[in-house]
């Protein structure tokens, strides 16, 4: 029996469970608690509830946590999810016959809410805060937690009075697409907005200047003044703020570090932003704002990004605003792929967007001068190429193709010019699909990485599965290309690299899972594949449904997500998590080599079938 599973417009049969994981061998050995996680004065980032867990050493014992019972399997591994303890002291006994055995462990718990101080207003809660430079004008939202029932109105430098009204808002807690388990709690919080007209100060020895304007020695703080229960406080606003004027901005250079030479650039400020943007060195800005260490980049009228200032090499002010036009678009077949050459009079900021069976790019601040687009020599993967001025400041050109898009890579050429290199998918033989194929698989971690409750390391489990998947492809006659091939950590960034440099087919990152604090991990274990761009859906999902069916676990789907493994361009790409670690069964599996093969041999049908099905289209 099996169902139909729908991947970019076709489907495929995807099988049915062939078997569970194999039980839990049975240990017998001396009665001794270890307890990898959490570790000795860890800081728990949860107050409500967290999972703990370990082993006692043997099967046939018995545990309780602080006085609740906790199952321990047969190899003497546990898991449990619990309250975390107030005094942040875990005490564990195990019994077995006469045996006895004892641990405790101390962890920093964090408040269950932090209250307000002697001031009203909850530490740490007051926003923005910083450094701050936007357009004459713009409004500005000043928010912080505090005490029910007071008044607050926030003073500024030029005599306004804004009220920050009360309001009680529900706060929530997420990890890893899951909620945590903490209960969602409202809040008290003060709220209001203003319009920035003038610079404001913050008299701090720690505070950063605005970099995008001068100085003002005349700029003065802004004050919150909060009354409540009879008592009035004043603090000041934790913020240097600038003021470009209206039609002013600044120019900048995308001039980034980073080994893949480009700058990121994320819709909102702050860490924890997806990347969704990525400018190559050379890229020019215009920029008319900044906050928590980033520039924010005018795109056009109706869109910004947000960049790490410390990517951008700013031009004197002064300087124009970036703008420009577009004039021949040219397609340069190639043995391997083809080159979209745009030319542009400025090195403008642009967007590549992958679907099925096409690739749009959009270059921003830019006007239409194209009269010519050519084609090139006759190109069988090249069914359609058309340009559209989209809006007044936005130009596209779109690339419409008679099989699925592969993999893409974009740069400034040394002329100036934009080109968009489309890559060709490889011949493949469908009787043989691997063969010829250069596939690159990484073993995730180290540096960092999972552990189980008998200390197996997410790094062995994910080299083990791999060392065999290598050999499957080999035998089937693919290159294989390791990021990772032997025990050494390699740095995160470098493995796509490898990837992208070696020009492989494919990347497949194998990894085996671990819940952040606060997330319940009996609930919510499964089997998951990540991927980033349309290119790799059908991969990833052809992945998913074999890991799922290999092994019968619950079902977490696809997911996309902005992990390093799975950003790269150039390839389809995708990140496998197959199991849990902290699962005791699951943790018991990834010590089995016969495990690792059926592991591994999903992996194998699921690559086998993308490819496959791909063979002559």
């Amino acid at each position: 029996m099996s169902d139909s599973v729908a991947g970019d417009g076709r489907t495929w049969t995807q099988p049915v469970i062939r078997n569970a994981l194999p039980a839990i061998p049975a240990r017998t050995g001396p009665l001794r608690i270890d307890l990898p996680y959490p570790g000795e004065g860890y800081a728990v980032s949860v107050a409500d509830s967290n999972f703990i867990f370990g082993s006692v050493g043997t099967g046939g014992a018995t545990l309780t946590i602080n006085g609740a019972p906790v199952q321990v399997a047969p190899n003497g591994a546990f898991l449990a999810f619990l309250p975390v303890p107030r005094d942040g002291l875990y005490r564990l006994e195990a019994v077995r016959g006469s045996e006895r055995a004892g641990l405790q462990r101390r962890v920093r718990v964090p408040a269950l809410g932090t209250g307000p101080g002697e001031t009203g207003i909850v530490a740490g809660s007051v926003t923005p805060a910083g450094t701050l430079t936007g357009v004459e004008g713009e409004r500005i939202t000043v928010r912080f937690r505090g005490a029910a029932g007071g008044r607050a109105v926030l003073l500024l430098p030029d005599g306004r009075a804004v009220p920050l009204v009360e309001r009680r808002v529900v706060e929530r807690a997420e990890a890893f697409m899951q909620e945590r388990a903490v209960a969602a709690r409202e809040v008290t919080e003060y709220a209001g907005s203003f319009a920035l007209t003038q610079p404001i100060a913050f008299r701090d020895t720690a505070a950063r200047a605005p970099t995008l304007v001068g100085a003002d020695p005349g700029a003065r703080s802004a004050v919150i003044e909060f009354t409540h229960s009879g008592r009035t406080t004043q603090q000041p606003l934790a913020l240097a703020s600038g003021v470009l004027r209206a039609g002013e901005t600044r120019t900048g250079v995308a001039a980034s570090g980073r080994a893949e030479g480009n700058v990121i650039g994320t819709a909102i400020p702050g860490s924890g932003t997806p990347y969704e943007w990525f400018f190559p060195n050379g890229t020019r800005f215009t920029i008319d704002g900044e906050r928590e260490g980033a520039y924010r980049v005018r795109l056009s009228r109706d869109q910004s990004v947000w960049v790490p200032a410390a990517d951008v090499r700013l031009e004197p002010a002064g300087a124009p605003p970036v703008a420009g036009t577009v004039g021949t678009v040219r397609l340069e077949p190639a043995a391997e792929w083809t080159d979209v050459r745009v030319v542009t009079s400025d090195r403008l900021p642009f967007e590549v967007h992958a679907e099925e069976r096409a690739l749009e790019i959009r270059v921003y601040g830019a006007e239409t001068r194209t009269n010519w687009l050519q084609y090139g020599a006759t190109d069988p993967m090249v069914r359609r190429a058309e340009w559209r001025q989209e809006a007044d400041d936005r130009y596209v050109v779109r690339l419409e193709l008679n099989q699925p898009v592969w993999g893409w890579r974009s740069f400034w050429d040394a002329s100036g010019a934009l080109v968009v290199r489309v890559r060709r998918a490889p011949p493949i033989d469908a009787g043989a699909p691997m063969r010829g194929l250069r596939i690159a698989l990484d073993a995730g971690h180290p540096p960092g990485g999972a552990i189980g409750p008998t200390g197996l390391t997410e790094a062995e489990a994910n080299l083990a599965i791999t060392k065999r998947l290598v050999t499957m492809l080999r035998t089937a006659g693919a290159e294989v290309i390791e990021t990772r091939p032997d025990p050494s950590p390699v740095d995160l960034g470098a493995r796509p690299l490898q990837a992208a440099q070696q020009n492989a087919h494919l990347l497949v990152s194998i990894h085996n899972n671990a819940f952040p604090d606060g997330v319940n991990p009996m609930e919510n274990n499964g089997t998951t594949v990540f991927y980033n761009h349309a290119p790799s859906l059908d991969l990833a999902r052809r992945m998913q449904a074999e890991l799922v069916a290999e092994l019968g676990l619950r079902d977490l789907g696809v997911a996309r997500a902005d992990l390093a493994l799975v950003r790269p361009t150039w390839m389809p790409s995708v990140l496998t998590e197959t199991m849990f670690l902290m699962v005791p069964q699951q943790e018991a599996a990834l010590r089995d080599p016969a495990v690792h093969e059926r592991i591994a041999r999903a992996h194998f049908r699921a690559i086998e079938g993308y490819l496959r099905a791909r063979a002559g289209r």
